[in-house]
């Protein structure tokens, strides 16, 4: 469901379709699509209207909920025994900074590995050690690490919440984009969640004259998080997860 893709397929279609009819209008249909995708305005428009709305600190100061932190932010290198930060990390570090804030309050991360053809490690297992070697206090946050997809980040943070004995209100962080289904996921699960949202592709900074009419690359590789993340939630609606 990537964009440039469909604009691949249908100019490849353009030299093998013989009739000159659909051959036009599979360049034509190629070129609208660029267009409109590498768009910046067009994309801002969608994503703005699409994203959670990010929030100020002060709306969760002093409030005596735990915090959630969604993976799929990092991944690591075996070979070099390191660890390799995505945009998404933006999701960690906003919520060191709101237990900094709220120094009483437990702290939840959940991410095992989404990888499906071979053996990884679970994020939340790296990120523990990672955590502990800077001087995060080990004794207030909890990992989940069973999790492949944000269904299960709801289902098994469940488990844990209750084997902790933890209430589940909680402040739940993750990408803006991806705050609606996670949200819904984890309602479903019994959670009462205020939403934080991290890593916001909203641009809330005035368009340059150039993002109205200049195509852009980078705005054309944004879209596929976009069109994911809606066939995610249609197929979590599917299932009965949200």
């Amino acid at each position: 469901m990537i964009p440039f893709n469909w604009c691949i397929i249908l100019i490849t279609l353009s030299y093998v379709i013989k009739n000159a009819r659909w051959k036009r209008l599979s360049r034509l249909s190629a070129i609208l699509i660029f267009v409109f995708f590498s768009n910046g305005f067009i994309f801002q428009k969608v994503i703005s209207a699409w994203e959670y709305p990010a929030e100020s600190f002060d709306q969760f100061a002093n409030q005596n909920k735990a915090i959630v932190v969604l993976g799929g932010m990092s991944s690591y290198d075996d070979e070099l025994d390191r660890i390799y930060f995505k945009e998404a990390s933006d999701r960690l570090l906003q919520g060191m900074l709101l237990a900094q804030k709220n120094p009483a309050l437990p702290m939840i991360i959940s991410g095992g590995s989404a990888e499906i053809y071979f053996e990884e490690r679970p994020e939340a297992d790296y990120l523990k050690e990672y955590l502990n070697t800077i001087g995060i206090d080990e004794g207030r946050v909890f990992f989940e690490k069973q999790s492949r997809n944000t269904h299960e980040n709801a289902f098994y943070s469940a488990a844990l919440f209750d084997s902790l004995q933890i209430d589940k209100n909680i402040v739940l962080i993750t990408s803006g984009f991806h705050m609606t289904r996670a949200r819904a996921c984890f309602e479903k699960q019994g959670f009462e969640v205020s939403p934080l949202s991290a890593h916001l592709y909203t641009n809330h900074q005035p368009l340059k004259p150039m993002d109205y009419f200049m195509p852009s690359l980078a705005t054309l590789q944004l879209w596929p998080i976009l069109i994911k993340e809606w066939l995610g939630i249609a197929v979590y609606k599917m299932k009965g997860y949200i």
